[in-house]
């Protein structure tokens, strides 16, 4: 269940966009930087926020490489292994 810290914060960034679901991952990094990381819990309560389904905000959830959905470390190494 998200905080009313959170829940209020999500909702200042919908003034940011015209759309909801634009908000999503503004709206997960809400949670992440409170918590750590995005439950599944967490995730269907911000997809109610933002009028959409769990799995559609899973899926943007999953695309994004800096949110996480299972714990992790108090220090988070990122490497790029891109050719460029």
């Amino acid at each position: 269940m998200l905080t009313e810290e959170e829940t209020r914060e999500i909702e200042a960034q919908l003034q940011h966009y015209d759309q909801k679901r634009a908000a999503s991952v503004e709206a997960m990094q809400v949670v992440q930087q409170r918590r750590g990381w995005v439950s599944d819990e967490n995730l269907r309560d911000i997809a109610g926020l933002l009028g959409m389904t769990p799995d559609e905000l899973d899926a943007v959830a999953t695309f994004y490489s800096h949110i996480f959905r299972k714990p992790v470390g108090r220090h988070v190494i990122l490497l790029c292994d891109s050719v460029s």
